[in-house]
């Protein structure tokens, strides 16, 4: 749990030594996905921008526009198979809501929450892969999430629920999460996935 808190602390610290990159980074980021198209660059640009932070290096705004220039096409790429797995899920949850299968309905509606929130936690882990694997591959990256999570169930159980809490007390005091949750997300995720990878280079 020690090491949880930690990944957390860094993750604020990062933010907090450059506060106002941090609120422009996480604005840019909303109105992009607002707009949709600049949606998934954004947030790859988000995500290059914190591995800088996380890995100790100076960051600014110029290196996120310079990453959402640069990784347009990996960004569509990734965002395309992303946007259509949310929208079957998110589309077969509304119709078994719709038509009456009786007691399975509940079930099945839980099945799509599980598997949209398990999918959604596989980024978590997996865009950081991006930026730390030789080559921007994103079906690598997915592997090494997915080997990731395998390996650390207590950790990302921990993480995850812990991001979800500071989200939610963030959303309730003066909505400090829309000012800055996408970031801290993106920070938090960096750090744990540095934080894995060191873990296995001591033991090797």
């Amino acid at each position: 749990m020690m090491v949880v808190i930690w990944v957390i602390r860094d993750a604020f610290k990062d933010m907090w030594e450059d506060l106002w990159t941090t609120l422009a980074c996480n604005l840019i980021w909303y109105v992009a996905n607002l707009l949709v198209v600049p949606g998934p660059p954004a947030t790859l640009a988000l995500i290059h921008y914190t591995n800088l932070l996380a890995h100790g290096e100076v960051a600014d705004l110029g290196d996120f526009w310079n990453a959402f220039r640069h990784y347009w096409g990996p960004a569509w790429r990734w965002g395309g198979i992303n946007l259509g797995i949310i929208a079957f899920l998110l589309s077969d949850m509304v119709l078994t809501g719709q038509i009456n299968i009786g007691l399975w309905s509940p079930y099945l509606t839980g099945l799509y929450v599980a598997l949209l929130a398990g999918w959604l936690v596989w980024q978590f882990f997996a865009l950081p892969f991006l930026f730390e694997q030789e080559k921007m591959s994103m079906r690598q990256a997915l592997r090494n999430g997915a080997v990731l999570i395998g390996n650390n169930l207590g950790f990302t159980t921990a993480l995850i629920g812990l991001v979800l809490v500071i989200l939610i007390a963030g959303t309730i005091a003066f909505m400090l999460s829309f000012a800055m949750g996408a970031v801290f997300v993106a920070c938090t995720a960096n750090h744990a996935v540095i934080n894995r990878l060191e873990t296995v280079r001591k033991t090797r």
